[in-house]
């Protein structure tokens, strides 16, 4: 994930918007995301991004990358 030489393919998601075309981007090129989520979710991260005196964008992002490289499927727990 952190060779700058190795594209990253984007499949468009479904959501309640018309399709958009897959994408190639580099490694680190940033992709806007809005999610919605549960108050219960959403003070912690706050918290959290606000400790590290961090963006939450920036804090949301690492939790999901580790989550999403943990193998087991089960770094959030």
């Amino acid at each position: 994930m952190n060779d700058p030489g190795i594209a990253v393919h984007v499949a468009p998601a479904r959501s309640g918007r018309p399709p958009s075309r897959s994408r190639d981007l580099k490694p680190h090129e940033l992709v806007r995301v809005e999610i919605r989520m549960p108050a219960a979710v959403a003070g912690p991260l706050f918290a959290r991004a606000r400790a590290a005196e961090r963006p939450v964008s920036a804090v949301a992002s690492d939790l999901l990358a580790a989550a999403l490289a943990d193998a087991a499927g089960d770094a959030m727990a």
